[in-house]
């Protein structure tokens, strides 16, 4: 089996070397900051039993190869993978480039996104081929399920998110039992069968869609959060939660998640960005003002931190669907003339 490897950008692997994954060349104004390119986190180090640069899982089976400016493995395993871009993270590799087999480009592009990091070598569209083999086939052991999946590889975080053919929906009683209380319901054809969702702010989700789903289409259910209610029953109130969820057709989530890696993408010049999404001009906006107001702070490394934690927040916001920052446009302000210095806003009589 070849070898998987974690590699910083600027040390280049070239083409037919192992899997990689590499870290941007740092800009100018923080060359002056010092890298540690042995430093790995105490959660990790304590996994594994070291001999000098190697690392062993406690079986005494080989599990990587640190050699300080690459990270070498044979493994696949995810949270082997995982361990691995915690020990990138800690390096300050702020960006990754992935090289090897495709399966562990697509566990590192994940465990990349979960932990903030832009990733290069595995995009959102691989993610989505991925999601449809795993559907198709059987599930592995120990592995998660395909929805799950796509939560991660679409969206860099564990929520719940759900694809399924739109059969019916509706205000009904809870699972069509008369007597339970009022809720929401959406019928689903999915890989698996078909499968009911219930949940009372599924109704406001359907009529707020942007994209307009109806029965029919393909859709991307994705539970956001869970907000706390009070429920009464009878004389008593109940504490209990309430699923906020978002519900778009999935070609929606899959424009969302193309343009989430394009804000990830730190080497996407903001212009040409928003030639090819023009939905993004309020993303680049804030992202500007993040840039701006970095600089307060006098340590190059903290903003380059600041940025990029702003970075992946709006990312993360357009993955989940969330309605695009509004742009405010400046009115112009009329010119005064040189024999009216008070300006047209005097003559109103």
């Amino acid at each position: 089996m070849a070898d998987n490897s974690i590699t910083p950008t600027s040390v280049s692997s070239g083409p037919g070397k192992p899997n990689s994954v590499e870290k941007p060349i740092v800009p100018a104004q923080s060359k002056s900051t010092s890298v540690d390119t042995s430093a790995v986190p105490d959660e990790v180090r304590k996994q594994f039993m070291q001999v000098k640069n190697r690392y062993y899982f406690r079986d005494g089976a080989h599990a990587f190869t640190d050699r300080g400016q690459r990270l070498v493995t044979q493994s696949e395993n995810r949270e082997l993978i995982k361990n691995l871009v915690a020990i990138a993270q800690s390096r300050n590799w702020t960006r990754l480039t992935l090289r090897g087999s495709e399966r562990f480009r697509e566990e590192a592009w994940v465990a990349a996104s979960e932990a903030g990091l832009a990733a290069d070598g595995f995009s959102p569209r691989n993610a989505r081929q991925s999601v449809a083999r795993k559907s198709a086939g059987t599930k592995e052991a120990g592995s998660r399920p395909a929805e799950d999946f796509a939560a991660s590889a679409l969206f860099g975080n564990e929520a719940r998110f759900i694809t399924g053919t739109l059969v019916d929906h509706g205000p009904d009683s809870y699972q069509h039992r008369p007597g339970k209380p009022a809720s929401y319901f959406l019928k689903l054809a999915t890989a698996q069968g078909e499968r009911t969702l219930w949940g009372v702010d599924l109704e406001r989700a359907v009529k707020q869609s942007q994209s307009g789903v109806k029965i029919g289409d393909e859709l991307g259910i994705l539970s956001v959060r869970k907000d706390p209610v009070t429920v009464k029953t009878g004389d008593r109130a109940l504490q209990t939660h309430r699923n906020r969820w978002v519900v778009e057709k999935r070609a929606f989530f899959e424009a969302r998640a193309e343009a989430a890696h394009t804000v990830r993408d730190t080497t996407v010049d903001p212009k040409r960005a928003v030639q090819r999404h023009p939905e993004l001009v309020g993303t680049y906006l804030q992202l500007h003002a993040a840039e701006l107001a970095a600089k307060r702070f006098g340590d190059p490394r903290d903003r380059l931190i600041f940025v990029q934690k702003v970075r992946e927040a709006l990312a993360q916001s357009l993955a989940r669907g969330d309605r695009l920052p509004s742009v405010r446009l400046k009115e112009r302000v009329p010119e005064r003339s040189r024999d009216d210095p008070e300006g047209p806003a005097a003559r109103t009589h």
